[in-house]
């Protein structure tokens, strides 16, 4: 089970945008690839996700052909280490670390700061 899930409203910890919030909107896994080109396990170290308007850069587009529909300049959302991010506790609002509990056969998210947990008991 993840920390971050897409929908989940983070802080920028570290780099230009520190303080930042916004909701994920992607989450990009990384994996170990064999010679093969075939999965054989997850790259912890390579984990990114993108967050709507956080690190926001530039791209120069020019037009094609018809096909194309976006031209000059876009700007769009860059992905953000999964490590320079922290959830944000919808309870107490701030900033906090993630902490897993198992209730009944379902295994929850709790935020280590109030205690409360981050996912719907269905």
């Amino acid at each position: 089970m993840q920390r971050i899930k897409k929908g989940d409203t983070v802080q920028v910890i570290t780099g230009n945008e520190i303080g930042a919030r916004g909701e994920v909107e992607k989450i990009l896994v990384d994996w170990y690839v064999d010679r093969d080109n075939r999965r054989v396990r997850r790259n912890p170290d390579g984990d990114k996700l993108v967050v709507r308007g956080v690190n926001i850069r530039k791209k120069h587009q020019r037009p094609i052909s018809q096909t194309r529909t976006q031209t000059g300049i876009i700007e769009r959302e860059a992905p953000v280490h999964i490590s320079n991010v922290m959830l944000v506790c919808p309870n107490c609002d701030e900033a906090s670390r993630v902490g897993f509990r198992i209730e009944g056969d379902k295994k929850l998210r709790f935020c280590k700061r109030c205690g409360t947990p981050i996912d719907k008991v269905s």
